[in-house]
């Protein structure tokens, strides 16, 4: 969450807000250190970011 913190902040959290339509303060709230986003948020910010959220089987379980 901080690393995305630092991709909004370098995009401008406002614009980023807006684009992701959330909002400004809810933003700085889910990327901070305590922050605990939910999926759908998480995933409109990451879209607006131009990046994704990949889940994937691990190799080798017992």
């Amino acid at each position: 969450m901080l690393a995305l913190r630092d991709v909004a902040k370098a995009k401008g959290f406002s614009h980023a807000a807006r684009e992701a339509n959330l909002n400004r303060e809810t933003l700085y709230r889910m990327l901070s250190e305590k922050g605990n986003p939910n999926l759908s948020s998480l995933n409109k910010l990451l879209d607006t970011l131009g990046l994704t959220l990949t889940i994937g089987m691990k190799e080798n379980v017992a």
